[in-house]
């Protein structure tokens, strides 16, 4: 139904990673740390050298302020340009399903900003009072956005009792995924806000309120980070199983290896929130040593688990977009299942590949692979096709695509023989120097399918040669009660005696 959005080496589904994770890391912290300025203010408010650790609030909100509005807003800006050029068919789907939520959250996200700028620029005006109220209305406004946007990412691995004919928003956003989700992200928030304080606090002069701040910072950072696991568990127990079965083995990708990445993934995040405890915990036992340069290598160590862990998260819904209903290359699986459908010729389903294509040549497959691969593959890149079909035979690749979903990450090939002849062909044309036709292709295929015809009928006719040629075995009499003669009966030459 949409063009696709072709981009070489990177793919779009990279760059919407990219720009995601990016995206993930900041928003997070933006909610964590309106958390940690309204404690902190209230802290403040409560120790006699109040006024020195409002200087250092001061210090975080105006880089708190920079880095979650201006890169926030970019990146936010730039994720809604990337899925809906790289998945149009799900982006559709969400919001049109969700277009009350998105209202919420879109009115919940100007309201956190102007809450943001009066406690900033009313720093000198505002009273004590209200520097507190608007620090925590921050805090709970940012986190209602969280509990909004929390539903919808959920959704699109745990749709729960959400489908296509029961579109009721409560069931798709109150899905399995929420409530562990909502929680994880949640003490992730607090985590990111207290690494973000401690990396400001290593620039203060003081060393006294340098070791109170990271102090301070440590206890957000360390609890939240070790109760992570156990609402992990949590998580874990609402997955696919098919994600349980990729995490625990991996699957036999194209080129005979195993699918990895998701399983190398979970462990980042989980080796990044070790080592963030571990930083934590050294840093906080001689606070006043604390550097600008470790504390920033920790709170890049944050960026990497965060980004392990979206990067599990997306890939726990191989192959789907949206779980179990619409798979990433936009096929839709009621579709899938109906029978006939997938076996018509390609091009009757779609509208924007090239007029006059020309069955089975190197056009009809790179179209083919446009608007049927592209969404996650590139040529020579990102999820590259050229080494993944490099030792492909003639008919191993048809047949291959044929089967396509067996390999549980790929999605179902939509297409004839004729469609999938075509694709192996320019696949296969991208690694060697003579291109390869899906002509080729197919009359290897038709030759193979003869001369396997040809073996089963030789089998056949040597089979019932050896079976004539083996001697009967005669027949043996028929009994009297089956219609045979009577044995005659031998005659005694002995005289019988009567009683």
């Amino acid at each position: 139904n949409y063009p696709v959005w072709n981009l070489p080496s990177l793919g779009g589904s990279l760059v919407v990673a990219i720009i995601a994770v990016v995206h993930v890391f900041i928003s997070h912290l933006a909610v964590g740390g309106g958390a940690l300025l309204a404690v902190a203010e209230w802290w403040s408010d409560r120790q006699k050298d109040g006024e020195k650790i409002r200087q250092f609030l001061r210090k975080f909100a105006t880089f708190f302020l920079v880095y979650t509005t201006v890169f926030g807003a970019i990146t936010g800006v730039g994720i809604w340009f990337s899925i809906q050029l790289a998945s149009p068919e799900a982006t559709s789907l969400l919001i049109h399903q969700f277009v009350f939520a998105w209202a919420i959250e879109w009115v919940a996200f100007l309201a956190e900003l102007s809450v943001l700028y009066l406690y900033y620029y009313g720093w000198k005006t505002n009273s004590r009072q209200m520097q507190v109220f608007l620090a925590v209305a921050y805090f709970v406004i940012s986190w209602m956005s969280l509990v909004i946007i929390n539903g919808i990412l959920t959704f699109m691995l745990t749709p729960g009792g959400w489908t296509l004919e029961n579109t009721d928003i409560f069931a798709a956003f109150f899905n399995p995924g929420y409530g562990p989700a909502l929680v994880i992200r949640t003490l992730a928030m607090f985590v990111l806000a207290g690494l973000a304080a401690m990396l400001i606090a290593s620039l203060l002069e003081d060393d006294d309120l340098k070791a109170r701040i990271i102090r301070f910072s440590a206890k957000w950072i360390v609890p939240a980070a070790l109760l992570m696991p156990l609402f992990g568990l949590w998580y874990w127990s609402i997955l696919p199983e098919s994600t349980l079965k990729l995490v625990a083995a991996g699957k036999v990708g194209v080129a005979g290896g195993k699918l990895e990445a998701i399983t190398r993934y979970f462990w980042l995040a989980v080796s990044s929130g070790a080592l963030i405890v571990l930083g934590t915990l050294i840093v906080s036992l001689r606070p006043r040593a604390a550097h600008f340069a470790p504390l920033l290598a920790l709170f890049l160590t944050a960026q990497l688990g965060i980004m392990g862990a979206e990067f599990f998260r997306e890939m726990a819904r191989k192959p789907y977009v949206i779980y179990g209903v619409l798979y990433s290359n936009a096929l839709w699986k009621k579709n899938a299942d109906t029978p006939g459908y997938l076996a018509r010729p390609y091009f009757e389903a779609t509208r924007w590949e090239k007029q006059g294509v020309a069955p089975l040549t190197l056009e009809h497959g790179e179209w083919v692979y446009r608007l049927q691969c592209a969404t996650c593959h590139t040529l020579d890149g990102y999820r590259g096709l050229k080494t993944r079909t490099a030792k492909w035979q003639p008919t191993f690749g048809p047949r291959f695509l044929e089967k396509l979903e067996e390999q549980g990450v790929m999605p179902r090939f939509h297409g004839d023989e004729n469609d999938r002849a075509a694709l192996a062909g320019f696949l296969m044309s991208q690694s060697r120097k003579k291109p390869i036709s899906g002509h080729e292709l197919r009359n290897e295929l038709r030759k193979e399918e003869e001369a396997k015809a040809l073996k089963e009928a030789q089998q056949l006719e040597a089979a019932a040669a050896a079976a004539a040629a083996v001697p009967v075995a005669p027949a043996p009499p028929l009994s009297p009660a089956q219609g045979g003669t009577k044995a005659p009966q031998p005659v005694s030459t002995d005289k019988e005696v009567a009683p």
